[in-house]
């Protein structure tokens, strides 16, 4: 038990959480960079968690964090920073980037289906902000599968807690009762969530259930090779080679100097 003063007792419940979210999104950058550069974020982080100052927890790439803790509190450290005329920009800069990125996993799908959502049928497989919660809070299925709808796309979702989920998705989403449900003539299949009963899917059953063969796997929870295998086009978070279709160049002269 460490004793300390209210203020001090404040600072490291906010410092504690902000400093996680900046661990998250410094991978998710870190997976941007690795489709660029034909690298593989999985390496990248376990290679940077076997040192013992950085650790190998929060180095998860995906869509963005959520949930009760991280936003709150991110937002609530900045803004006591900027009154006290302390700003803590690192902070700051995450909690735009963690914004910016939710924001681009809905175009991600969108380009992954031609460039146009309009009269696709798009599964959304996972809706809460991680697995085991029926929890929505700042969930990036919030902004991803509005601004899908707003391209005109057809939503069919399946969640395994979807109480929550129900009163929070716009007015057409539809809620299907199992996974392959959700599936069953659609465009594309978007992972948003890492349930373990998604993570056990068949790439066969879900490419026979598919009118088309876009997957989009926002977690890396599934086997590039064996969703190749199956006949879908698959695309995933910082993994070059798990990423169909997407060009990268590789890293062939030594970098410029920053001024």
């Amino acid at each position: 038990i460490v004793q300390t003063g209210l203020e001090t007792a404040e600072l490291i419940k906010y410092a504690a959480n902000a400093f996680l979210a900046v661990k998250i999104t410094f991978i998710n950058q870190m997976a941007d960079l690795c489709e660029k550069a034909g690298a593989d974020v999985h390496d990248v982080a376990r290679g940077m968690g076997l040192d013992g100052r950085i650790g190998r927890k929060f180095l998860h790439a995906g869509p963005g964090y959520g949930g009760s803790c991280f936003p709150k509190d991110t937002l609530a450290l900045a803004r006591t920073a900027q009154e006290l005329g302390a700003p803590v920009t690192i902070v700051e800069q995450t909690i735009a980037a963690n914004d910016a990125r939710k924001e681009a996993m809905a175009a991600r799908v969108i380009a992954a289906l031609g460039g146009s959502a309009a009269g696709k049928t798009v599964a959304v497989l996972g809706l809460t902000f991680k697995p085991e919660t029926d929890d929505m809070r700042d969930s990036p299925s919030l902004v991803v599968v509005p601004r899908l709808v707003e391209a005109g796309a057809t939503i069919r979702t399946y969640d395994p807690q979807p109480s929550h989920a129900r009163q929070m998705m716009p007015a057409g989403v539809q809620f299907a009762e199992t996974a392959l449900d959700a599936v069953e003539g659609a465009d594309a299949v978007v992972l948003l969530t890492e349930w373990n009963e998604f993570r056990a899917l068949s790439p066969q059953k879900l490419k026979s259930a598919m009118r088309g063969d876009v997957v989009l796997d926002l977690r890396n929870a599934w086997d590039p090779a064996a969703f190749r295998e199956a006949g879908l086009t698959y695309s995933c978070i910082g993994r070059a080679e798990g990423n169909s279709g997407i060009p990268y160049s590789k890293c062939s002269r030594a970098p410029t100097r920053i001024p």
